[in-house]
């Protein structure tokens, strides 16, 4: 009886060895170390003329004139962007990440599978036993179901924090791309300015030495010149700064940026021209309507409060208790025996109620954040509509400003062409008259700071792009 015993251990050991083995799917261990000189060149080697990135264009009806790319546009930077930006590659990750807790919150609960043999004393009723027994768990309250909807709601909240990531750096890439064509716009009005004293203290210089002007004149305006190639030097300093950023925000070395050259007139004149057909044809209701559609950030609040909603209806489901059953097959000296064992967990009414009410006032914490972020929406808008309001003002008295620039220019060459004036008084004027440039600078840049003001509180894209960059 004891080689019958063996041998029925043998096959039911073996029976339970194949189960475990086509139960389970062995996965190895992948080494993949970390080599900070390998990323640093990888990161060198990222070219905006390589061959994928070319195709990525293509797929993405990127204008074909435009490609391989001539220079830097709002477009080229934006695309770009999208493709290289590792913030972007990183969010992609997380939101995998992230998204495969939706297959493990589907999964039902582990099962065991077991065997037993033993040998008694001498004397024993029994020489041999042998135990066979099935564990599994029976799942109330659909609580597997409820599982996966708090795993679809926390994908869909790591999505909407995903799309804020891309608006975020985006916003970054066209507030540094409107600094840039500023900062370039004034570099010029400063060389203007240099040109201009320049040529006055060779003037004086000249007056000076037939004495017909004190060394104290020719002095101020020496120093005044040299006052203004100080600024315009911090604003070439600074220039290099921000072509530093819009490389980073890219998402390529700053070598390979400055392979091409910013169209600062083209991108000027195409986001006014957009923000200009905005600002004259918006309504503070309308704007509402948008920013209330597509505020990323209100809907990623609207998202924490479907996982706070999912949180309440797990806990509520957790009343019910689960049941483990353990079905076993016992086999004693010839006689068998079949058993059934149930088992749960008791949770006591004071337990239940107290995670109950913790999920309840979760709800109402995430329904709350949801009020006071609309009600700073609103005011959001408000603010914007007045501030376009304002702006419009500061640009009717600029263009104002350049319609008297222009008269006097014009009155001013009357009077050096007749005689009136010298060319010394005449530069000095239009050296004078270049403060209202720099006025028309501030209205137009003040227009465009606006714009993308206005662009972060509706998160709708207001500055022009032919291509939809997924957001």
């Amino acid at each position: 009886m004891n080689i019958d015993i063996t041998s029925i251990l043998k096959i039911n050991l073996l029976v339970l060895f194949v189960i475990f083995l086509t139960s389970c799917s062995f996965i190895d261990y992948e080494k993949k170390p970390l080599d900070i000189n390998e990323v640093h060149q990888k990161n060198k080697q990222v070219n905006f003329n390589n061959l994928d990135f070319i195709a990525y264009l293509e797929e993405n009806n990127f204008d074909k004139e435009n490609i391989p790319f001539k220079s830097w546009g709002i477009d080229e930077l934006l695309i770009t962007q999208r493709y290289f930006n590792p913030q972007l590659k990183t969010a992609d990750l997380e939101l995998k990440y992230i998204e495969s807790n939706e297959k493990i919150a589907s999964l039902r609960p582990l099962s065991s599978l077991g065997a037993k043999y033993e040998r008694g004393d001498v004397g024993d009723p029994s020489d041999n036993f042998f135990k066979f027994d099935y564990t599994f768990t029976y799942e109330t309250a659909n609580k597997r179901l409820i599982r996966y909807e708090l795993a679809f709601n926390e994908t869909q909240l790591a999505l909407l924090d995903k799309e804020l990531i891309h608006w975020n750096l985006r916003s970054s890439l066209i507030s540094n791309l409107t600094k840039y064509i500023k900062n370039q716009d004034l570099i010029q009005i400063l060389k203007n300015k240099i040109r201009l004293q320049q040529s006055i203290v060779h003037m004086v210089k000249k007056r000076l030495d037939y004495g017909l002007v004190t060394k104290v004149d020719y002095v101020r305006e020496k120093i005044k010149f040299n006052s203004i190639q100080k600024e315009l030097i911090k604003h070439q300093n600074l220039q290099l700064n921000i072509t530093k950023n819009l490389a980073t925000l890219v998402g390529l070395s700053l070598e390979k940026f400055n392979l091409l050259a910013i169209d600062v007139k083209k991108t000027r004149d195409k986001i006014f021209s957009s923000l200009t057909t905005f600002f004259e044809k918006t309504d503070q209701g309308e704007m509402h309507s948008t920013a209330m559609l597509n505020r990323i950030d209100l809907r990623q609040k609207l998202a924490r409060y479907a996982i706070a909603e999912a949180k309440l209806k797990l806990e509520i489901a957790k009343q019910y208790p689960d049941m483990t059953f353990t079905p076993a097959y016992i086999y004693d000296f010839g006689y068998n025996v079949w058993g059934l064992g149930i088992q749960t967990i008791l949770k006591t009414p004071e337990r239940n109620k107290a995670f109950i009410d913790r999920a309840l006032l979760f709800r109402e914490l995430e329904a709350s954040k949801v009020m006071n972020f609309e009600l700073e929406i609103n005011n959001q808008v408000e603010e914007l509509s007045l501030s376009i309001q304002k702006n419009k003002e500061h640009e009717l008295a600029a263009k104002q400003s350049l319609a008297s620039k222009d008269l006097i220019v014009k009155q001013l060459q009357d009077r050096f062409h007749q005689g009136q004036i010298d060319r010394m008084e005449l530069e000095k004027e239009m050296f004078s008259l270049l403060d209202i440039d720099l006025e028309i600078h501030r209205a137009t840049y003040a227009s465009i700071e606006l714009g993308a003001v206005a662009e972060g509180v509706l998160q709708n894209q207001l500055f022009p792009t032919s291509t939809n960059y997924n957001l």
